[in-house]
């Protein structure tokens, strides 16, 4: 782990900031729209698509591309798009000189994943539509993430094409969380709460029993789903599920998993933007876009 790293381990310990993302679980804002074009610095480059179920945030770069990174973004299906994924937005369109959209999919406890999967299928064939030259590459933090690998399974079975490359950070794969691992190392994560996660999963399930694939995807077929880069902390209190899936993918015939086990991590840290660790995150993700 990094020096960065280590400190940020350290002062999160030390922090409120499991009790905040909890509440923020639990109560999230609906308020504030992080993702509005007049939130960027240059609005002019950002488009809205409006869908039936959600809309389509597009960032253009300054110089041409066919490059489109997809960006599903985490809050535990509940907490809208955060001035970190707007940040994330920025930086793949001026950095690594992609397109970038992010899908703002419906929200529990309004939606659930019978509503929330199908719309996010049909925002990313929309896409498509929309930008027929386009190779299409995927990011997803946490429930982003998990959302991802839904996606991914769905358009396989679909007989869709798939993205050139998916990216995982820490991704929310198994919503039943029946690993007693998971519970024991609740008062050792700094950030994620056992019990918050529990209920937001609940209430995005719905109808579902969270063992549905639709959920937890890691109970899906994960074979023939491209080249994905799994990437976690070993802080987290997911890490056993991570794992698992990790192994899984291994073993998939069809899947190319690159796995980056991060130690001392904490769940989602690519909001830390500056930590080395997020830089080799993106810097993978930029290794994929330069892939021929």
């Amino acid at each position: 782990m990094s020096l960065r790293g280590d400190w940020l381990l350290f002062k999160t310990k030390r922090s409120r900031l499991k009790q905040q993302v909890a509440t923020s679980f639990m109560h999230p804002n609906r308020r504030q729209d992080e993702v509005a074009p007049e939130q960027f610095p240059d609005p002019d480059r950002v488009t809205v698509v409006p869908l039936e179920q959600g809309r389509l945030v597009t960032v253009t770069p300054k110089q041409e591309t066919t490059k489109h990174v997809v960006l599903l973004h985490g809050g535990a299906y509940t907490v809208p798009a955060t001035e970190s994924h707007r940040e994330w937005l920025i930086y793949i369109s001026d950095q690594l000189g992609a397109r970038a959209t992010l899908i703002d999919y419906p929200l529990a406890p309004e939606a659930t994943a019978t509503v929330t999967v199908p719309a996010t299928v049909a925002a990313y064939q929309e896409l498509g539509l929309e930008y027929p030259d386009d190779q299409f590459y995927l990011l997803g933090d946490s429930a982003g993430g998990g959302l991802a690998l839904v996606l991914l399974q769905q358009l396989r079975d679909q007989h869709a094409l798939l993205p050139k490359a998916s990216v995982l950070v820490s991704p929310w794969t198994d919503l039943a969380m029946r690993d007693p691992q998971i519970e024991a190392r609740d008062d050792n994560d700094p950030e994620l709460s056992f019990a918050a996660m529990r209920q937001t999963a609940i209430n995005y399930a719905g109808q579902l029993v969270l063992d549905d694939a639709l959920l937890s995807p890691i109970n899906g077929n994960l074979e023939h789903l491209g080249r994905i880069g799994l990437f976690y902390g070993t802080t987290e209190l997911l890490l056993p599920d991570h794992q698992r899936l990790a192994t899984k993918l291994q073993q998939a015939t069809g899947t190319q998993v690159d796995v980056h086990e991060l130690k001392g991590m904490l769940h989602d840290y690519l909001f830390w933007h500056a930590l080395p660790e997020s830089r080799q995150t993106f810097k993978y993700l930029a290794e994929q876009l330069n892939q021929a």
